[in-house]
């Protein structure tokens, strides 16, 4: 499995305007598309499930400067939709996939870099977030 950054010049016929961009823990940004959540930045390819994992990277991107409800409702339906029946175990998968995805990225130095950075930042939510709910 790798991770890739689809650069936003020519995603879908798209103009400046219909991005943002979005600061991360480590004092880069990342830009987002402001309507297509599901197949903007990053791309996940090398497996038999590449466009549900791209959907889920690109979906958690979106959550960046949520709050932790949006963050707890997400990965609560994410779990629910999980086969794991156990949330600590989802939990655990969740985080040594992001980190199988830092160790797998592919691209410029930046962009590898950039895709670190906003790997960390979604670790550092899921981990606030599997704090949160496993009271």
């Amino acid at each position: 499995m790798f991770l890739s950054w689809r650069r936003p010049d020519g995603f879908h016929n798209s103009r400046p305007e219909d991005f943002k961009s979005v600061d991360l823990e480590n004092n880069s940004r990342v830009w987002l598309h402001c309507t297509e959540k599901d197949w903007f930045p990053f791309k996940v390819s090398g497996g038999w499930q590449d466009e549900d994992a791209t959907k889920k990277i690109n979906n958690m991107l979106n959550l960046i400067e949520s709050d932790q409800s949006s963050w707890n409702n997400f990965l609560t339906s994410d779990y629910e939709n999980s086969q794991e029946d156990d949330q600590a175990k989802y939990f655990d998968g969740l985080t040594k996939w992001l980190k199988e995805l830092k160790e797998n990225r592919k691209g410029d130095a930046w962009e590898v870099e950039i895709m670190g950075e906003a790997i960390d930042t979604l670790y550092n939510h899921v981990l606030a977030t599997k704090t949160q709910l496993l009271k």
